[in-house]
């Protein structure tokens, strides 16, 4: 069973992540730093307005860099102590549809008419499920899309936290930008640690309704 996580709030969790990532904060920067380096790729082909296809295959290895993210920051979210060799774990499936549904997101909201309530409508999902496929992923051992199928059943199984949790992600984006991108280094391992410790409380209360089934 996964450790227990208390409280089980979500101010209290995030709280527990935040101290446990300042704690944890020069690797936890170079984490962050990893996954920027990655994403370089896609900002310049996005700048020089490179064909769909190209951004497509750019968006695979921050897509890849994240999921190693999310091992790192479950480590950090349990206070094991992370390692950056945990990057290094990484899975190329989950990554391969995150970045493919990132991608098909796009191309309909650029497309405008039906398509672009349909991108749109499968964007807002991705933005639900995908922290808590990451971080299930990292926390269980499980792999594409069964990690993805575990982050749409924590989602359904508590809606409010998922909300939550993009709330944070977009007031995260939102220093990010403001600080021209310097904050971005650690506003991700630390979202990623969240939403490692939202989880695995929602686990451990799921694990004790079955267990009392």
């Amino acid at each position: 069973m996964t450790t227990a996580l208390a409280p089980s709030t979500v101010p209290g969790l995030a709280t527990r992540a935040a101290v446990l990532c300042w704690h944890e904060l020069p690797r936890s920067l170079a984490a962050g730093g990893a996954w920027l380096a990655a994403t370089v790729p896609l900002l310049l082909a996005a700048l020089a307005g490179a064909p769909g296809w190209i951004l497509a295959l750019a968006a695979v290895p921050p897509a890849l860099v994240l999921t190693g993210l999310a091992a790192f920051a479950a480590t950090v979210a349990r206070g094991d102590g992370p390692r950056l060799a945990l990057l290094r774990r990484v899975d190329p499936v989950l990554a391969l549809l995150l970045a493919g549904g990132a991608g098909l997101a796009a191309l309909g909201l650029t497309a405008g008419g039906p398509a672009a309530l349909a991108g749109g409508a499968g964007g807002a999902v991705l933005l639900l499920v995908a922290p808590y496929a990451l971080a299930y992923g990292a926390l269980r051992d499980r792999r594409g899309l069964a990690a993805l199928r575990g982050g749409a059943i924590l989602v359904a199984f508590r809606p409010a936290w998922a909300f939550a949790l993009v709330v944070l992600a977009g007031a995260g984006g939102l220093l990010a930008v403001a600080s021209a991108g310097i904050l971005a280094v650690v506003v991700l391992p630390l979202l990623l640690a969240v939403a490692s410790a939202m989880t695995a409380a929602l686990l451990d209360e799921i694990d004790a309704l079955q267990g009392r089934a």
